[in-house]
């Protein structure tokens, strides 16, 4: 405990004059003249007793009021923590109470209806009074001080500094800049509003203290500087970054940099015997819970459980209901689609604190000339409400370009912008080229007629056909197909099984469709394993009809549009091939539904090329997929799985590795980026690589990636977006910081009056006047009451 003004302390000598008082003026009993002595004297010694009683309680509360006004006047303070009662504490000292007030009434009433003489009485309730008093004293303190003490017991005898507030401050600001300190209230940003209170309390700090500027925007250490003008040049150079850490990494970065400082000075503080520097750290924040982990972080209250001397205050500057409509969220269907194709686009819009209404949603998409310049293509209303997210689609077609790249845009006002724009970006490719082998391709009626037909109805844009008699398969050079379909070739020979593992090795895609006309023999030969992806073991008929089952999580199964799996799935399998998976790199996207679980759609990998091989039909002799629509995307998306290159992702989140897929036989030995502030880096390409690492992506928008060397004809882009995430404005409750960082070892505070009287709190302690002159109060009340008991008379009742 510290004491402003400790010399006042000798005022205690004081609590003597009470008891000179009583000694000097203490009653003398009055003579009387009475034939019955014996009475008297009986009432004599039954009154001394009483009188006796009630002259210590009188004498020990005039002493108490006068220490009291003592220590009151000294000013005592303790260290800051919470010494409030808790509900607990409250209703055991309601059930003492009641159980004395119970007591004494009952006693009394007892005594009453025994009609007790009224001299006996008196001196009965009197003991009763002083033993009820003395036995809540010591329930109180058994049932409430204890526990009270061994709460507060811990900030009691923390080891605290002299009371002096001009000590230096070794100071860390931690300011949070994610992107919800865009929020603007009253004119003002959140990050603004921490700006003008950070800069505030800087001019307030003691002269040579030290204060280190830091934020959540990355990983820099913390570094203290004497210079508080530069200090303050760093908070006013603060802006909102998309990047940002999670509020428990950087505060256990801002202790870990107090104990290491702590640690670089305990030679100067252990020679000089005292501490001198108070540490402190202050966390500027909106208190969004996006900011934070959603779990709790162990090592953080182990940190601050080891820096018992640093001081945590955070200074919250959020709005207690904010309001926002934001793009949550866009989807393509596809990140790749050919030149001229369409694809649709996905949004989703949730609101927080507003009321269900209409908003317009616009597209806009750049023009021809790759400049960057947007145009609008297209705008919708869409009617949000608070209890779901609203949605909408648009369809966007492609150009003749390499790239096209757009954005969504809410036209709406509300106080946070950042998630009122979506970007994306779409990767234009060239027709593919498929080649498709059967054995008789003249023929109107050959096996892969619905195949044909179902890449004319897809478009020339998106496909270009070319068919192959399998009899030729082995003399013909197959590199400039990207996809070649095998469609119930019933013996492709080994010198087309040869041409075709070439192919398929040196990076070609191949589709492998089983039908009746298939040889068992030819299938199994050495040559036709270094293709399949599997051992064919034999041709199986389904006697009741089986369906397919589809492995929904697997990616080509995902881009089929709504109701296509289910079309698929509805129709009968009548035979089939078993074809056993290798043991090597192979993943089954369909089953039927058989109990033994076959497969019916696999994926190989062969080299550096891939294989689908599909165990029925395609021509309705085994089945009846032909018939339905959903064939058509059905054979779209297999097509697609065979040319996607896993690692064409086009739209990625803040914060997420930009990976591009490169040709290692381009010749590329650099590349420009453009970003979306039009700044203009170049960087160079290590030959070979085949994937290629984009740095330099801190900002939200569209980039755009051209080859240095013209020839080289490379182009690409990507789009990056905010977290969704930090639309979720749900603020942190006291649990919430509770269980993060401790109960009672943080103060907060929501402007800089709050926060200096934190500050102060914490640096001397808090003052113990008002509850130093609340008990007065009731001392002196209660002497006062004594005081009339004592020297008033008992009147006997009529």
């Amino acid at each position: 405990m510290i004491w402003l003004h400790p010399a006042l302390l000798i005022g205690l000598a004081l609590t003597a004059v009470p008891v000179l008082l009583h000694l000097l003026m203490r009653a003398k009993p009055k003579k009387l003249v009475f034939p019955a002595l014996r009475l008297i004297q009986n009432r004599k010694r039954t009154n001394v007793r009483r009188l006796r009683l009630r002259h210590l309680s009188l004498l020990l509360l005039r002493m108490a009021v006068i220490a009291l006004i003592v220590l009151a006047v000294a000013r005592p303070s303790v260290p800051a923590a919470d010494y409030s009662l808790r509900g607990g504490d409250w209703l055991r000292l309601l059930l003492i109470a009641g159980a004395a007030a119970g007591v004494y009434l009952g006693l009394v009433a007892l005594w009453r209806r025994r009609q007790l003489p009224q001299h006996e009485m008196a001196y009965r309730r009197s003991y009763l009074r002083a033993g009820l008093a003395i036995a809540a004293l010591l329930a109180v303190g058994l049932l409430v001080v204890w526990p009270y003490q061994r709460r507060i017991s811990a900030a009691i005898t923390q080891p605290t500094l002299a009371p002096n507030e001009f000590l230096p401050v070794a100071a860390v600001m931690l300011f949070d800049t994610s992107l919800s300190m865009q929020y603007r209230h009253e004119s003002r940003t959140r990050l603004e509003v921490t700006q003008e209170i950070a800069t505030r309390h800087l001019g307030s700090l003691p002269r040579s203290s030290r204060v280190a500027v830091s934020d959540t925007s990355g990983d820099a250490p913390i570094r203290f500087q004497g210079d508080l003008s530069a200090a303050n040049k760093r908070v006013a150079a603060l802006n909102v970054q998309p990047v940002s850490r999670p509020l428990e990494d950087r505060l256990l970065a801002a202790i870990e940099a107090q104990l290491d400082d702590l640690e670089r000075t305990a030679g100067t503080v252990e020679a000089r015997g005292t501490v001198d520097v108070l540490r402190e750290i202050y966390v500027f924040t909106d208190l969004a819970a996006s900011a934070w982990r959603k779990d709790d972080t162990p090592r953080l209250k182990e940190a601050l459980t080891r820096a018992a001397a640093v001081s945590v205050y955070l200074i919250d500057v959020g709005v207690a209901s904010p309001t926002n409509l934001a793009l949550t969220g866009l989807t393509l269907a596809e990140e790749s689609i050919p030149r001229g194709g369409e694809v649709l686009l996905r949004a989703t819009l949730e609101t927080t604190g507003l009321a269900a209404g209409e908003r317009i949603l616009e597209l806009h998409v750049e023009n021809e000339t790759g400049t960057g310049q947007m145009v609008k293509r297209g705008s919708q209303p869409v009617k949000v409400d608070p209890s779901a997210a609203a949605t909408a689609v648009f369809p966007v077609r492609g150009g003749n370009g390499a790239v096209l790249q757009g954005e969504l845009r809410l036209l709406a006002s509300d106080p946070l912008p950042f998630d009122d724009v979506r970007y994306f970006t779409l990767q234009l490719q060239p027709a593919t080229d498929v080649l498709i082998v059967t054995d008789n391709p003249d023929n109107p009626d050959n096996d892969a007629r619905f195949l044909n037909d179902a890449l004319e109805i897809l478009g020339k844009l998106r496909y270009r056909k070319q068919t192959l008699p399998s009899a030729q398969l082995g003399s013909t050079d197959l590199s400039k197909h990207e996809v070649v379909c095998l469609v119930n070739v019933a013996d492709p020979k080994p010198a087309g099984w040869r041409t075709l593992a070439d192919y398929v090795t040196g990076g070609g895609s191949a589709l492998i469709v089983l039908g009746d006309r298939v040889n068992h023999d030819a299938y199994r030969a050495p040559a036709a394993s270094d293709v399949l992806p599997g051992v064919l073991k034999g041709r199986i008929p389904f006697d009741p009809p089986e369906f397919l089952d589809f492995d929904l999580t697997h990616p080509m199964v995902r881009k089929l549009p709504d109701g296509a799996v289910a079309l698929l799935t509805s129709d009968p399998i009548r035979e089939h091939w078993f074809l056993d998976p290798a043991a090597r790199d192979t993943a089954v996207i369909a089953r039927y539904t058989h109990f033994l679980r076959r497969p019916a759609l696999i994926e190989g990998a062969q080299g550096k090329g891939r294989v689908l091989a599909l165990t029925t039909s395609l021509d309705r002799s085994w089945n009846d997929l032909p018939v339905n629509w959903s064939f058509l995307p059905f054979v779209d998306q297999m097509l697609r799985q065979l040319t996607r290159n896993p690692g064409d992702i086009f739209n990625y989140t803040i914060g997420e590795t930009v990976a591009i897929s490169l040709d290692p036989t381009l010749a590329l030995s650099g590349y420009r980026l453009r970003k979306p502030g039009l700044q203009l880096l170049r960087n160079e390409v290590s030959p070979g690589i085949s994937r290629l690492i984009v740095h330099d992506t801190d900002q939200i928008g569209n980039y755009r990636l051209t080859g240095v060397e013209p020839q080289a004809k490379f182009e690409r882009g990507f789009s990056i977006n905010p977290d969704p995430a930090e639309s979720d404005l749900r603020r942190m409750t006291k649990d919430d910081l509770d269980s993060r960082l401790g109960l009672d070892r943080y103060t907060l505070a929501r402007d800089i009056e709050n926060l200096q009287r934190n500050v102060r709190a914490g640096r001397l302690g808090r003052d113990a006047f008002p509850l130093l002159a609340l008990v007065l109060l009731a001392i002196f009340l209660g002497e006062h009451f004594v005081a009339n008991r004592f020297y008033g008379t008992d009147v006997p009742k009529e």
